[in-house]
């Protein structure tokens, strides 16, 4: 696995069903390509920048409940 493909946010499909009928209209909203929201959706790791410019611009938009911090896991084997 690419180190710079290391983080995930298992929160992430919970989160766009709450409020996004599909990722088409998510990816409007938050003006990302939907394979990248199909990738969080299915909790593959993605590049850290990609996933924390989603959440920021997801609480922009809506409440988390959480810290965007609490929501990024790293998913690194050590």
């Amino acid at each position: 696995m690419s180190k710079k493909k290391d983080r995930a946010c298992p929160q992430w499909a919970d989160m766009m069903a709450r409020h996004y009928a599909n990722d088409a209209e998510a990816g409007q909203a938050l003006k990302a390509d939907p394979k990248v929201l199909a990738k969080l959706r299915s909790r593959t790791p993605v590049p850290k920048s990609a996933l924390l410019k989603m959440l920021h611009r997801l609480a922009e938009r809506h409440d988390l409940g959480a810290a965007i911090g609490d929501l990024v896991v790293d998913t690194r084997s050590r």
